[in-house]
């Protein structure tokens, strides 16, 4: 019997020191690839970077895919951190990050109520793209106070 030859190919994983930088082309394709280069398959990421889009995932996920049926405090705070991801490093405008508060309480009233509107989850995604895009060099994640 022979052996099967063929090999997988691994996609590369980031060290948690190297620049961070956003590929070019169309923007879910984008995330997508930081998402499978950031995130670790269990647990939290490594870098500001990463936690953002691991962030900003799993409330899309949970909009999208699982229609606010798991929606409790975790998702939350996670929503908090990200705006204070947001003020890190190279952070947003004053008047960008308002825009972004109101996003977030927009989510959170939603996720409570269950109403799915993948327009905020799209944007919430941008804005974490925006961040990253503004922070390339590896910034150090903030304590996590939930456990999702």
């Amino acid at each position: 019997m022979a052996e099967n030859s063929t090999e997988s190919k691994e996609k590369p994983i980031h060290d948690g020191v190297s620049p961070i930088y956003i590929p070019e082309g169309d923007e879910e394709e984008a995330f997508q690839a930081l998402w499978e280069y950031l995130i670790p398959p269990y647990g939290k990421a490594q870098t500001a970077q990463g936690e953002i889009i691991r962030i900003a995932g799993r409330v899309q996920h949970e909009f999208l895919d699982n229609g606010c049926i798991n929606w409790d405090g975790d998702f939350q705070k996670m929503l908090d951190a990200f705006l204070g991801y947001l003020q890190l490093g190279n952070g947003f405008s004053r008047k960008d990050l308002e825009s972004a508060e109101v996003l977030v309480r927009l989510l959170k009233e939603n996720g409570e109520k269950g109403f799915i509107d993948g327009r905020l989850t799209t944007v919430l995604c941008s804005c974490a793209m925006a961040w990253v895009r503004q922070n390339p060099e590896v910034i150090t994640p903030l304590e996590a106070e939930y456990r999702r």
